[in-house]
């Protein structure tokens, strides 16, 4: 026998015809039958995509944990919640966002992530030829430094046959030091 149930919104508790997808609350119940599936209407999605139009994400990080507090467009300051960068979106602890929010996200936290690592260095590369050693390498920023001869005085301190900014000389010697220990 055919029959019919009528559909009602787990949000705002309306009756609802759905228009080309029924949406669900997936909340982790274990609720494996369509009586037990929370149900959204249309007008419920919408207000919740537009609630979620991201006008300012800051990220930072603390204790190898990154956080993000959003601004929405609505006014809403959402501080300090726990995130993830994936592929292209950002999941956000505790907070369920629509994908175009999700890949909002992803595009702040890429120009976040650039900005914070454009001074460090991105590849180094030592080479060992006869009474010389030479680096190569390049930042996160696009800063390149080729064939580059160094020695170290007798503080400790590397001197480079170029000047080279600070940033780039501290991480040049972290990087040698690590490249003797690899090479024995």
């Amino acid at each position: 026998m055919i029959r019919s149930i009528d559909l009602i919104c787990s949000h705002c508790k309306k009756t609802f015809k759905p228009l080309s997808k029924l949406y669900y609350l997936e909340d982790f119940s274990g609720a494996n039958s369509l009586q037990d599936a929370k149900l959204l209407c249309q007008d419920c999605i919408d207000t919740w995509q537009k609630r979620w139009q991201i006008k300012e994400a800051i990220f930072t990080e603390k204790d190898y944990s990154q956080y993000v507090t959003i601004t929405l467009k609505n006014g809403e300051v959402l501080r300090d919640l726990d995130c993830t960068a994936l592929e292209d979106i950002v999941l956000v602890t505790g907070q369920d966002l629509p994908k175009e929010a999700q890949k909002k996200l992803f595009s702040l936290y890429n120009a976040w992530d650039l900005e914070r690592k454009k001074n460090t260095l991105k590849t180094c590369q030592f080479q060992d030829e006869f009474m010389r050693t030479t680096f190569s390498c390049e930042t996160y920023g696009g800063e390149k430094y080729e064939n580059i001869a160094f020695r170290f005085n007798m503080q400790g301190r590397l001197e480079t046959e170029k000047p080279l900014p600070e940033y780039i000389v501290e991480q040049i010697m972290i990087s040698f030091k690590m490249y003797q220990v690899q090479k024995g």
